[in-house]
């Protein structure tokens, strides 16, 4: 049998973490709904293009973001390393964010036309080929299987309504953009797309 003690902290436990998250969400998500058009005006950031998105996708179910963050913090070193550092208009566009913490490999916030299609190609294929030191596994099946397209047109739908401005020209041609593609070449569009 519980004693009225015990009942009595579980009570005060639950309502102090119910107060604690509320100040939380008051706290970092009620300013962000009044900043929205702030940021939108301020940044420089572009929707990706159906290829970029279909490679984002890639990027994520391949497990880059497992190794790679996509975050430079204002710290002089990472600043001088990485290149300039990340602020919230850079990613006003992404849904969901993959900032990340972890760097097995480099940082990719910045990346942008850094590397040429080839190098990318060659990375991809064989990553010791082009950085002797890497760690990186090869990812060769990658020029082989191929984009249906079939999903990308509501996946931008669904993404306008989050506040992605994409066109219905841009959601109605987005099929035609990737069908066919290699899963390579959307990958390595959306690589060259970081930090633009």
């Amino acid at each position: 049998m519980l004693t009225k003690e015990f009942t009595q902290s579980v009570w005060i436990l639950i309502l102090s973490v119910i107060a604690v998250a509320s100040l939380s969400l008051l706290a970092w998500v009620l300013p962000n709904l009044f900043t929205k058009s702030e940021l939108v005006k301020n940044s420089t950031a572009k929707p990706f293009t159906a290829l970029q998105l279909a490679g984002r996708d890639i990027y994520i179910s391949e497990g880059c973001a497992n190794c790679h963050s996509q975050m430079v913090r204002p710290l002089a070193a990472e600043v001088a390393r990485y290149g300039r550092f990340t602020t919230a208009e850079d990613d006003i566009y992404e849904y969901p964010n993959l900032w990340g913490s972890k760097r097995t490999g480099p940082d990719l916030a910045n990346l942008g036309r850094k590397y040429s299609y080839q190098w990318h190609e060659a990375h991809l294929r064989d990553p010791r080929a082009v950085v002797p030191t890497s760690i990186m596994p090869a990812y060769p099946w990658l020029f082989e299987k191929r984009l249906s397209g079939e999903r990308i047109g509501r996946k931008m739908e669904v993404l306008r309504s989050l506040g992605v401005p994409y066109t219905d020209a841009e959601i109605d041609r987005a099929r035609l953009e990737v069908r066919n593609k290699t899963y390579a070449q959307a990958l390595i569009a959306y690589l060259q797309s970081l930090g633009e």
